[in-house]
C-alpha cells in the first residue's frame, strides 16, 4: 500500500521533474562553457594560428565568458518580465549556439573572444532563469531537490567538457557543445510557462492550464486553491517603490543573496574549474593531468547527486556549513603543498595530495555553496522584485567570477599559486561565519512562508 502511494505521488509529480530537467539542460550548457578552457587552452596554444598569442591574451579566453555572463544580468532580468521564463530560454538559445560556432570556426583569438563572450551571455542568462523557473513550477516539498538540478547539470556539463576534450581538439569540443542549447530550445517548446509569470500577466486561464499540467493528477479544486494563494501573493507585491527596497522584507533577502553569490565565487571554484589541468601541471603530480581532471569532474557530478538527495532532508544551512569547512581545509592544505614545492622540499611521495585536495574541495562546493547560492536566490527574493534582484545577483556573481579567474592567473604569476589557495581559504572562513549568523533555513517552506521570515516582528509595549 505504501509503495503504491509513493509510486502514485511520483507519477503525479513527474511533470515537475520533466519541466525542471528540461530547463536545467541550460545549466548543462553553462557547464560546458566553464569546462571548455581547462582542456582547450593547452591544446589551442599548440595551433599554428595561436602560437604567437601571449599568455596574457590567453588568460582573457577564460575571463571573458564571466564578463558576458555579467552583462546578461540586466538583459535577462528585463526579458524575464517581458517575455517570461520560458520565452527567455527560447530566445537566448540561438545566441548560445552562435557563440560556440564562432569558437569552433575561429581562425583568430578575436573570434574566440567573441564566441566566449556570447556563450557567457547564454550561460549567465540560464543561471538566472533556471532557478526562477524551477522554483515557480515546483511544490515546496521537492523544490530543494529540483533546485539542486542547476548545480548538478553545471557539473555534468563540466564533466562532458573534460571528458570529450580529452579525446577531441578544442574546435570539435566547441561544435559538440553547441548541440546542447539546440536540445534545450526543442524541449522548452514543449514545456509550460511559469504559472506565477502568467498570473503576473493577468492570464489566469493559461496559468491554470500550466499549473494543472505541472501538478499532474491533482484535482482541479486543489490547483485553483494553489493558484489563488499565488494570485494573492502577487497582488500583495504590486506597487513596489524605492522606499520598499530599503524595507527589511526586501533588503535582507537581497543582501543575503548577494553575499552568497560573493562567497560562492571567492572560494575559488571557477578558478579551479577553469584551470584544473594547469593546476595539476603546476603541481607536478605523477597523474596524467587530463585524467585527473576527468576524475575531479566525475566526483563533482556524484557529489551534486548526493546534494540533491540531501537538500530537502538535511536542509540548506547545515549543507552550507559542511561545505564551507571542507573547502577551507582543502584550500589550506593545497596552499601548503605548493609552498613545500616552492621551498624545494621532497614531495615525491605526495603526488596524490593535489588530487585529494581538489576532490575534497569539489565535493564540498557541490554539497553547499555551489547549488544553494542559486537555489536560495530563487527562494528568498520577493516576487515583486525577483526580476530586478535576480538580475543584480546574477551580474554580481559573474562580475566576481571574472575578477577571481583573472586574479588567479595574476596572483600565481606574481606571488605564487599557494597564495591563491590561502586567500580563498581565508575568505571561505568568513563565508561560514556569515551563513551561521545570517542565512535562514528555507527547507519545506512555501515561497510565501519564506517571505514571512523577513517581515519584521511587531513588538508590543
Amino acid at each position: 500500500m505504501s509503495f503504491e502511494i509513493q509510486r502514485g505521488t511520483f507519477s503525479r509529480r513527474l511533470p515537475q521533474f520533466v519541466a525542471a530537467g528540461s530547463a536545467a539542460l541550460g545549466a548543462l550548457a553553462l557547464g560546458t562553457v566553464a569546462g571548455w578552457t581547462s582542456t582547450s587552452l593547452p591544446d589551442m596554444k599548440l595551433e599554428p594560428e595561436f602560437i604567437h598569442v601571449s599568455n596574457e591574451s590567453f588568460s582573457w579566453v577564460g575571463s571573458i565568458a564571466p564578463i558576458g555572463a555579467c552583462v546578461s544580468g540586466p538583459l535577462s532580468g528585463f526579458l524575464l518580465g517581458v517575455i517570461g521564463r520560458k520565452g527567455t530560454m527560447l530566445l537566448i538559445s540561438p545566441l548560445f549556439v552562435l557563440g560556440w560556432l564562432l569558437i569552433g570556426f575561429a581562425t583568430s583569438i578575436d573570434m574566440v573572444y567573441a564566441g566566449r563572450f556570447l556563450t557567457g551571455v547564454g550561460g549567465g542568462t540560464f543561471s538566472l532563469v533556471v532557478p526562477c523557473y524551477v522554483s515557480e513550477c515546483s511544490e515546496s516539498c521537492i523544490r530543494g531537490t529540483l533546485g539542486s538540478a542547476l548545480q548538478l547539470m553545471i557539473n555534468f556539463g563540466v564533466l562532458i567538457a573534460f571528458t570529450v576534450g580529452y579525446f577531441v581538439n578544442w574546435s570539435t569540443l566547441a561544435f559538440v557543445s553547441s548541440s546542447i542549447p539546440v536540445i534545450v530550445c526543442g524541449l522548452m517548446l514543449l514545456m509550460p510557462e511559469s504559472p506565477r509569470y502568467l498570473l503576473m500577466k493577468k492570464n489566469k486561464v493559461a496559468a491554470s492550464k500550466a499549473l494543472q499540467w505541472l501538478r499532474g493528477a491533482t484535482s482541479h479544486e486543489e490547483v485553483m486553491e494553489e493558484l489563488n494563494l499565488v494570485q494573492a501573493a502577487i497582488e500583495d507585491d504590486n506597487g513596489v517603490t524605492f522606499r520598499d527596497y530599503l524595507s527589511p522584507c526586501i533588503l535582507k533577502p537581497v543582501t543575503i543573496s548577494l553575499a552568497l553569490m560573493l562567497y560562492q565565487q571567492w572560494n575559488g571554484n571557477n578558478a579551479v574549474i577553469f584551470y584544473t589541468v594547469q593546476i595539476f601541471q603546476a603541481a607536478g603530480s605523477s597523474l596524467n593531468p587530463n585524467i585527473a581532471t576527468i576524475i575531479v569532474g566525475a566526483i563533482q557530478v556524484i557529489a551534486s547527486i548526493v546534494a540533491a538527495a540531501l537538500m530537502d532532508k538535511a536542509g540548506r544551512r547545515i549543507l552550507l556549513l559542511v561545505s564551507g569547512v571542507s573547502m577551507t581545509i582543502a584550500l589550506a592544505v593545497m596552499g601548503g603543498f605548493f609552498q613545500m614545492k616552492e621551498d624545494l622540499m621532497d614531495i615525491d611521495d605526495l603526488g596524490w595530495l593535489p588530487l585529494l585536495c581538489l576532490v575534497v574541495f569539489i565535493v564540498g562546493f557541490s554539497l553547499g555553496f555551489g547549488p544553494i547560492a542559486w537555489l536560495l536566490a530563487g527562494e528568498i527574493l520577493p516576487s515583486k522584485v525577483r526580476g530586478i534582484a535576480s538580475a543584480l545577483a546574477t551580474s554580481f556573481n559573474w562580475f566576481n567570477a571574472f575578477v577571481v579567474t583573472k586574479a588567479f592567473d595574476n596572483i600565481q604569476l606574481s606571488i605564487g599559486i599557494q597564495w591563491c589557495f590561502w586567500i580563498f581559504a581565508i575568505i571561505t572562513v568568513f563565508a561560514n561565519a556569515y551563513v551561521y549568523v545570517c542565512v535562514p533555513e528555507t527547507r519545506g517552506k512555501t515561497l510565501e512562508e519564506i517571505q514571512m521570515l523577513f517581515v519584521p516582528r511587531k513588538t508590543y509595549s
